[in-house]
């Protein structure tokens, strides 16, 4: 049987405090290897964004937000990958859909300096519809199935807005060989 929700608002699930940061200086996307590695991949999905793949101070977060939705959804989740992802003045998210490894996706707003909601987008059904989040809020989605995007970040030179992706597979679902992401997993 089909799953019957397609967004889900999930609120304050996570405490960020810790997870706050000014933007770094990089740009590009850095992987973070469980073996202390850290490998740098030229280009990213948003030119001149900074996205981290499984850096490790996001890991206990991933758990606790995996344990958050599998209480909302009444499934057994498998964790895939997470990443975290600051954005810039004049970049946006291109509509899109996800690859197996998101079939149960989180997105969570860590904070930016932008005094405007920056809304992420979903096609549900046909319908435009969309969420704004406050820090420390998430937004439940099934990645693969919607065409998810946002606009341009509007601002000045120093405007950004950070986030994390969580992705989960379900135990009894139809993607359980992305379960583990390739046992990247740290």
């Amino acid at each position: 049987m089909k799953n019957q929700w397609n967004v889900i608002k999930l609120g304050q699930i996570l405490d960020i405090e810790n997870l706050r940061e000014d933007p770094p200086w990089e740009r590009g996307m850095f992987k973070y290897w469980g073996n202390g590695n850290v490998e740098y991949v030229e280009k990213e999905q948003i030119e001149g964004s900074l996205a981290r793949w499984m850096h490790p101070k996001f890991k206990d977060s991933f758990y606790t937000v995996k344990s958050a939705v599998e209480d909302v959804i009444k499934e057994k989740l498998y964790p895939t990958y997470y990443y975290d992802r600051f954005y810039f003045k004049n970049q946006e998210l291109t509509k899109h859909t996800d690859r197996g490894s998101c079939e149960i996706s989180v997105s969570l707003h860590i904070s930016s300096n932008i005094d405007y909601d920056w809304p992420i987008f979903f096609e549900v059904d046909g319908k435009k519809i969309s969420a704004t989040l406050d820090p420390g809020e998430g937004i439940l989605y099934k990645g693969i199935e919607l065409p998810h995007w946002r606009d341009k970040l509007i601002g000045d030179k120093n405007s950004y807005f950070h986030q994390i992706f969580f992705h989960y597979v379900r135990a009894n679902g139809n993607y359980i060989e992305h379960a583990f992401d390739n046992a990247q997993i740290h």
